[in-house]
């Protein structure tokens, strides 16, 4: 074992201790036991506070707040929406700051329809099993242990598999004779693949995890497997159903259609593709929990048991679960309970309106692409973004959370008159409903994790990339499924790539929660990891104060009246005049 010195960069030697210990036991000493360690300072020990760490210190915190500042004074500028105003449909999204922008093109294209963010796993915890798969895959954030399996069979489409990709190749006889057989093969459609590329069996396919026409076992089937329940009760459903609704105010007044979106990411060559996907399914497209959950809301059983818990869902309102592919804009909705044909025909038209905002979607991230041009017509821009994201020698198919610092806790009225670029992460709320804050407490533990696990995990890799980051993407190779390292014989890399960081602003997420502040202050002291890391300032925390508008800041223990810096915002019309100068972020405009 070496000694590692926490002034230079560490070496990863993780596996090589673990190898050590697997022989040895806790029989083996340290070649650093016998070394001088009186220089090197303990691992948790307090850093001391020098005049260049105040300095830095300073500059850190007027950087941040040269941005909060003008979030809290446009939050402060609070916009009641009008009143009983009848739904064309409404749709549950993930809090991902891509779905942020997303959601604002489809309001914009279909003003009277209701969008709502709630964590991309929907409530419904458990591990989910494709048909002919060996293993269960994690579909809920990863501090959740799920008790339940969902598991897939009848699949009508399988994702397409290249013979020479398969098991037998790694024999010595038959690896040899394929590789220069079908091994040619395989070099001249990598060829094609540069100048066209397309979907091929090399591409992480976001919609080939779950296919739309399987059949899942959602119902509780009585039985277990490796200690994991198969299916669930109609009580476990509405208790996760109800939860969901209840903690972002939805519980009555449903529209015809309910839209449960989820998200997932495509990409070729990319060691990094879990990332384009959901971080609230543990890094996994978020279909199959789309899916359920509207499997769940649909049960006349489970309404009957909603409805004893004051969530009120009409006969005739229909869930339909669905996943949007960030990287390429595309949607596939999951209609199979749509019998009626009035709901059929309003689905038919809403699924229009859906493509038009993915298309202005297209177009709001194509103007952060070097080689793309913005000017062209929509259509294009669109067929480009699809090419891209399974392009071969394309490291960015897109920037996936690069600029997140928000995460918005409240209703619309909080942020919906605002202009904030792809920069928060949104849970819906309603304050009114949650008076002793129980559903706000439920709300952190599940974004607090993801959301500032998020952040950190880009503002460590943007503020150092060498040491933090990990470098380049384009040498690394995947090692054991968990890391990856440079080249064969590389170090193990921590954090991000550069590809994923490059514009980002390395500023700590800020959590704004509308609510009171002493019911936000317990919620937040109810769990200790999530107060840990407000108290130790790994994150930032306000508060609106419902009724009064006031905006408090958190800080050593207690909230604080916000005093602005400075009061006036910018405005725009419509956030499509500004594509043509979007290559940089974008500052906090107010969007009436």
């Amino acid at each position: 074992n070496l000694l590692i010195d926490l002034t230079e960069r560490p070496k990863e030697l993780l596996l090589e201790l673990d190898a050590m210990y697997a022989k040895f036991g806790e029989n083996w000493a340290p070649l650093g036991a016998a070394a001088d360690t009186s220089h090197l300072l303990p691992l948790f020990a307090p850093v001391p506070d020098t005049e260049l760490r105040v300095v830095l210190r300073l500059w850190q915190e007027a950087f941040e707040w040269s941005y909060f500042n003008d979030v809290l004074v446009g939050i402060r500028q609070s916009v009641c929406p009008p009143a009983g105003m009848r739904k064309s449909f409404q749709g549950l999204f993930c809090i991902d700051d891509r779905e942020y922008s997303f959601r604002r093109h489809i309001e914009s294209v279909v003003p009277d329809c209701q969008t709502f963010g709630t964590p991309g796993f929907f409530g419904v915890e458990f591990y989910f099993q494709p048909e002919n798969g060996k293993f269960y895959t994690k579909a809920c954030p990863a501090p959740v242990t799920p008790g339940f399996l969902i598991k897939e069979s009848g699949r009508k489409y399988n994702h397409k598999k290249d013979y020479h990709l398969s098991k037998p190749t790694h024999g010595l006889v038959r690896g040899w004779l394929m590789s220069n057989t079908l091994g040619f093969g395989s070099a001249l459609k990598m060829m094609a693949g540069v100048f066209k590329p397309s979907v091929t069996p090399a591409t992480a396919y976001s919609f080939g995890h779950m296919d739309k026409h399987s059949v899942l076992t959602i119902d509780s089937t009585g039985l277990a497997e490796n200690g994991l329940k198969v299916g669930f009760t109609h009580e476990e459903m509405a208790l996760r159903v109800g939860n969901v609704l209840k903690s972002i105010g939805l519980t009555d007044d449903f529209a015809r259609i309910v839209y449960i979106v989820g998200h997932g990411g495509s990409s070729t060559n990319n060691p990094y593709y879990a990332g384009y996907d959901c971080g609230a399914c543990c890094g996994r497209p978020g279909a199959v929990n789309a899916r359920v959950f509207s499997y769940m809301a649909n049960k006349p059983e489970v309404r009957q048991l909603l409805s004893e818990q004051g969530v009120n869902i009409p006969d005739e309102t229909v869930f339909i679960g669905a996943m949007q592919d960030t990287t390429r804009d595309e949607i596939e909705f999951y209609d199979d309970a749509v019998h009626d044909p009035h709901v059929r025909d309003l689905h038919s038209k809403y699924q229009g309106y859906f493509q038009e905002a993915l298309q202005l979607n297209a177009r709001e991230r194509s103007a952060r692409f070097d080689a793309m041009d913005t000017g062209q017509p929509i259509s294009k821009i669109h067929r480009a973004i699809k090419k891209r994201s399974v392009s071969l020698f394309e490291p960015r198919p897109e920037w996936n959370h690069t600029a997140n610092a928000l995460c918005l806790i409240g209703g619309r009225s909080l942020y919906g008159h605002l202009y904030l670029d792809k920069r928060p992460f949104i849970n819906s709320y309603d304050h009114a409903r949650d008076p002793e804050g129980t559903y706000l407490l439920s709300i952190l533990d599940a974004a607090f994790p993801v959301c500032a696990g998020i952040n950190l995990e880009y503002y460590f890799s943007r503020v150092d990339q060498q040491s933090l980051g990990s470098g380049t993407k384009l040498p690394h190779n995947v090692v054991g499924l968990f890391a990856v390292a440079n080249g064969i014989e590389g170090d193990l890399r921590p954090g991000l790539p550069s590809q994923m960081i490059e514009i980002h602003d390395p500023v700590r997420m800020h959590f704004i929660i509308e609510q009171q502040p002493e019911i936000a202050l317990r919620a937040l002291m109810a769990n200790p990891r999530t107060y840990g890391m407000v108290l130790n300032e790994w994150v930032l925390v306000s508060v609106k104060e419902p009724g009064t508008g006031q905006i408090y800041c958190f800080e050593n223990g207690e909230f604080h009246r916000f005093a602005a810096t400075g009061e006036t915002l910018g405005t725009v019309s419509g956030e499509q005049e500004l594509i043509p100068f979007y290559s940089d972020h974008t500052p906090v405009l107010i969007n009436p």
